[in-house]
Order: structure tokens, then sequence, then C-alpha cells
């Protein structure tokens, strides 16, 4: 919704890119992104958060199920998440839509 946090909001909903194929290895995901020939990896929270994008999802669908497995406030489980996707969708990896028809 706001700019400033590159098209990623509470409101937005996320799922994986087309341009990527993603597997697990000792409980993180490892991504390659087609089009740059690049490697990631993400930590077992960003590695949940992977899973569930697999499907699309609300960013609020996303946030509480992280407030569910994790013993974290929420204000922070929402700012370091709204900054995980926002640094995926820069990488190409995820894709965000904001419209209030998703």
């Amino acid at each position: 919704m706001t700019q400033s946090d590159k098209g990623v909001s509470r409101e937005s909903t996320v799922t994986v890119a087309q341009t990527q194929i993603s597997c697990e290895v000792n409980g993180e995901a490892v991504i390659l992104h087609f089009d740059s020939g690049q490697y990631f990896s993400l930590n077992v929270v960003g590695t949940l958060v992977w899973k569930m994008i697999e499907q699309p999802r609300s960013v609020s669908q996303l946030r509480d199920a992280i407030l569910r497995e994790y013993d974290v406030e929420p204000e922070r489980c929402e700012r370091d998440l709204l900054g995980l996707l926002s640094e995926l969708r820069e990488r190409g990896l995820i894709e965000v839509s904001n419209s209030a028809a998703a």
C-alpha cells in the first residue's frame, strides 16, 4: 500500500515468482532465480514463510501464522516480515498484489 516499503503492506497478497525453483536443505529453503542465476537461502522462519507463499497468502495471514509458531512481539514480527518480503520482491523471488480483489 505504501511505497516506502517497496509496495509490500499488511494488505498485500504475496506468492512465489514463476522464475525460480526451490528446495529445502537441512531445514532451510534454497532458491535459484532463473533470470539472474543466483542462489538464495532462507533461515528457518524465512523457510516457513516461503512454504506458505507457494500459494497466494496475505501478509496478515503470514504474520498470524508466525505469531502462532513463535514467541515474538506482533509489531516486531510484522516489521521483520515486511522487510523479508520487500527483499524477496527486490530480488524478483516473489510476486506482490495490492489489489482489493486479490
